[in-house]
């Protein structure tokens, strides 16, 4: 009897937990796809952010076939702690890039990244590798190569590109206004929160608990009287 009572107030508790939705952070920095760069070109390539939650979920990129009939390898993904290229990866993971990326066509592509976790508001780093001259990804803004001149803005303020080997070292270290063009998809686990239904459930639940158990005590009090 006291099970069945205690029925609806186990069903409000399950119901406490509102789940998280998550948030985007998308920077595009090359618009026109104008400005791409193959990993083994500029040896490493990242791009530096600040953590706006804790649970990251997907890390994407927009990338072209810079050089479609070279050989379509892996890509090496690694999370640094700060703003840099050096370092031990708090997580790594490796990706291939469908072989429908096109040709000086930027295209977006996610990583599943499910289980990394960072701190808020905490500077990491995403640092991309491989061997392969195939894919660029796609960075901004525009950059006069011949003069180092950088024709646009700063796309993230939380962040920079960051990258191994000149000219683009350099360009982007001097302006600061570099940026890949990547998002982040995350969430921050919501505590425990009930709803106004799940509020009902549980007062009623202890509600009929209660009443029970005082009618057990009056019953228990004629018998032994």
């Amino acid at each position: 009897m006291v099970n069945a009572y205690l029925a609806p107030a186990a069903l409000a508790l399950a119901l406490f937990t509102v789940p998280a939705s998550a948030a985007t952070l998308e920077v595009v920095s090359g618009p026109t796809g104008q400005r791409a760069v193959t990993l083994p070109y500029v040896g490493l390539a990242g791009q530096s952010f600040t953590a706006f939650d804790t649970d990251l979920s997907a890390i994407g990129f927009q990338w072209e076939a810079l050089n479609p009939t070279n050989v379509n390898a892996p890509i090496t993904l690694s999370l640094l702690a700060g703003e840099t290229l050096d370092g031990t990866a708090l997580f790594t993971t490796s990706f291939t890039l469908p072989d429908a990326v096109a040709d000086r066509t930027p295209t977006w592509f996610d990583v599943d990244v499910s289980g990394w976790q960072v701190v808020t508001g905490e500077s990491y780093t995403l640092v991309l590798s491989t061997n392969s001259y195939r894919n660029g990804v796609v960075l901004g803004p525009e950059i006069n190569i011949y003069t180092g001149e950088v024709l646009g803005t700063d796309a993230y303020a939380g962040g920079t590109a960051l990258f191994q080997n000149a000219p683009y070292s350099g360009f982007c270290e001097t302006s600061g206004l570099c940026d890949l063009n990547f998002r982040i998809t995350a969430t921050t686990p919501q505590a425990a929160v009930p709803e106004p239904q799940s509020w009902a459930l549980l007062t009623l639940g202890f509600g009929l608990l209660g009443g029970t158990l005082r009618a057990g005590k009056r019953r228990a009090a004629i018998h032994f009287a």
